[in-house]
């Protein structure tokens, strides 16, 4: 899920690059991924359904990542591009330390299920106060629509 993004100026970034984001304090310039020091691995995302009770996300600040739109890949290594019709902004939701950023991901939308299983969680434009002050994810996602690239 979430391997790559448009920002608002249309470049795509990719794990690893250096980017602003969204905090309770203002917006931060920060790396897209963080180390799992316990296995040695790289980590760009992060559950929905774990973040709060797994020790590498559960001390993490509230973050959102604001993008054009995001890519996936299917099984036939087509790409595509999720993006509102309108080309206005989608904010994905996030959590941030020192080191940087994970992009919060939740089970896919049924209609995009068949391109890829999982999908960022897309906060509402209404609703991202609640993320950014209170860590609170609703179970409404904002809508969007796909583009094969």
């Amino acid at each position: 899920m979430c391997g790559r993004y448009l920002d608002l100026d249309g470049k795509e970034i990719f794990p690893w690059d250096t980017v602003s984001i969204d905090t309770s304090s203002g917006e931060l310039d920060k790396r897209w991924g963080i180390i799992n020091e316990y296995r040695k691995a790289k980590v760009i995302n992060a559950r929905s359904e774990r973040i709060h009770y797994l020790s590498l996300f559960k001390d993490m600040d509230p973050c959102i990542i604001r993008a054009l739109g995001y890519f996936e890949w299917d099984k036939e290594k087509k790409k595509y591009l999720f993006s509102n019709k309108d080309k206005s902004p989608i904010y994905m939701a996030g959590l941030y330390k020192q080191e940087g950023f994970v992009i919060i991901t939740a089970d896919a939308y049924d209609k995009y299920f068949g391109i890829h299983p999982r999908m960022p969680f897309i906060l509402p434009k209404e609703k991202l106060n609640l993320w950014i002050n209170k860590k609170e994810l609703l179970r409404e996602q904002a809508e969007y629509d796909f583009y094969q690239v």
